[in-house]
């Protein structure tokens, strides 16, 4: 499992306590302010949401965890404000979002043991039109074929809400309306 400093102190633990802790080889650090109770953690999406936690998955990261993909993510791909600070990491990727709609859809699910932010299903498929020339077209058409078999799952008025944050929301909707 993975922690921060923050949870463990939570936790009741404290900074001596840490360091006897890590000095007995009974939590390892990741980096710091970073730790885990084993010795060569798997880095995976809750890492990456504990290490960047006002960034949320989006993209193919996202498409992947809600099964509607069968491709693996080579990157784990993260949505962040505008004006964030660059992620400078070989296995991220990273979509710079205008502010007025960045927390837009936002959602923490449980995921592999761990909380995930997480953009919901009726954000993502809104990012999946809006950005459709960014992927690999048998991906959009797998993704849209698996939106087709679940919607009835999709909240269609959370989606038309969502639409009203982005400037070209009903050129979208049509679109969106086309292929669902």
């Amino acid at each position: 499992m993975i922690y921060t400093a923050k949870e463990l102190f939570k936790k009741g633990e404290t900074e001596y306590s840490i360091r006897i802790k890590v000095a007995n080889k009974k939590l390892f650090v990741i980096e710091h302010g970073i730790y885990s109770d084993e010795e060569t953690p798997f880095l995976n999406e809750i890492y990456i949401c504990k290490k960047y936690n006002n960034a949320i998955l989006t993209g193919l990261s996202a498409f992947y965890i809600y099964d509607l993909t069968d491709h693996i993510p080579d990157k784990f791909y993260l949505a962040t404000e505008q004006h964030s600070f660059p992620i400078r990491k070989s296995n991220v990727y990273q979509s710079y979002q205008d502010p007025s709609f960045f927390l837009v859809g936002k959602t923490t699910i449980e995921y592999d043991g761990g909380l995930i932010n997480i953009y919901d299903l009726e954000r993502l498929l809104i990012e999946l039109i809006r950005l459709k020339e960014k992927y690999p077209p048998e991906l959009y058409y797998e993704v849209i074929g698996s939106y087709r078999k679940i919607k009835a799952k999709l909240d269609f008025y959370k989606l038309n809400q969502y639409l009203k944050y982005f400037k070209n929301g009903d050129t979208l909707l049509n679109k969106i309306k086309e292929v669902i």
